[in-house]
C-alpha cells in the first residue's frame, strides 16, 4: 500500500475545505496545507477538523524579496513540496497536488493501489465533475462534466518522490501547474477514479476573493 503526502494551497476555501477535510485526510499519511497567516477562518477550520496527519505551512503569496505576485500558487506549492522533500522520511512515499476543492472518492486508495506507480510519471484522475452549489453536491447533481483530465492539471497530480520535480513562481494560478507537467516524461490517468470539484472552472485563478463560485444550502431562519 502506498503512502501518499498531499500538499494544498487553501486561502479564502474555508467553506469548501470544511466540506471536504475529513474525506480526503482519512486517505492520506500526511497532508500538508498551505495558507496566509492571516487567513484564520481557513485556520480554524483546520483546527477545529483535528485531524493529526494534518500540517499548516504559512506563505506570503504576494510578495518575495524579488517581486510582487497577484497571488503565487506555484510558489506556495514549491514552497510545500521543499518541505516534504527536506524530510528523509518521506523518500519513499507519494506526493499528491491537491486543489482545495476537491473532494476524493471512497475508493481513492484502492484506484491507486491497484495501479503500479513508476518515476518520471505523472498521474491524474480518470474523470473530474463539477457542483456549483453545495445543494448539488449532496444530491449528486452535476453541473459540469470536466474535459481537460488527461492533461493532469494541477487540481490533482500525484508521482512518486523526487527532489528534482518542483513548481516555479506564478503571478497567479494559471499555467503554472500546467509547466510543471513538462517535469515528467509521460503523463497518465488512474482508472476509474473519479474526484469532485466543488465550485466553477477557471474562475480563481487571480485567487478566490468571492464565495460565488459555490453556493452553500440555505436554510430557513
Amino acid at each position: 500500500m502506498y503512502d501518499i503526502i498531499a500538499i494544498t494551497i487553501s486561502t479564502n476555501y474555508e467553506d469548501i475545505l470544511k466540506i471536504i477535510i475529513q474525506q480526503n485526510a482519512k486517505f492520506l499519511k500526511k497532508w500538508i496545507i498551505v495558507t496566509d497567516e492571516k487567513d484564520t477562518k481557513t485556520i480554524d477550520v483546520i483546527n477545529e477538523a483535528k485531524c493529526s496527519n494534518i500540517e499548516i505551512l504559512y506563505f506570503n503569496f504576494y510578495s518575495n524579496a524579488v517581486r510582487k505576485f497577484i497571488f503565487n500558487k506555484g510558489g506556495a506549492v514549491r514552497f510545500g513540496q521543499k518541505y516534504v522533500y527536506n524530510n528523509p522520511e518521506n523518500k519513499d512515499s507519494l506526493i499528491l497536488i491537491l486543489d482545495s476543492d476537491i473532494y476524493l472518492p471512497d475508493n481513492f486508495t484502492e484506484c491507486v493501489n491497484n495501479k503500479i506507480i513508476e518515476e518520471k510519471i505523472l498521474y491524474g484522475s480518470s474523470k473530474r465533475v463539477d457542483y456549483w452549489s453545495e445543494e448539488n453536491f449532496k444530491k449528486n447533481k452535476i453541473d459540469y462534466h470536466y474535459v481537460y483530465s488527461k492533461l493532469v492539471l494541477g487540481y490533482f497530480q500525484l508521482y512518486k518522490f523526487n527532489s528534482k520535480c518542483i513548481y516555479n513562481d506564478s503571478n497567479d494560478c494559471s499555467g503554472c501547474d500546467k509547466i510543471f507537467t513538462g517535469s515528467f516524461k509521460k503523463l497518465e490517468i488512474i482508472e476509474n477514479l473519479e474526484v469532485k470539484h466543488l465550485g466553477k472552472a477557471c474562475v480563481n485563478w487571480k485567487g478566490r476573493v468571492s464565495h460565488n463560485d459555490f453556493k452553500p444550502i440555505q436554510t430557513k431562519v
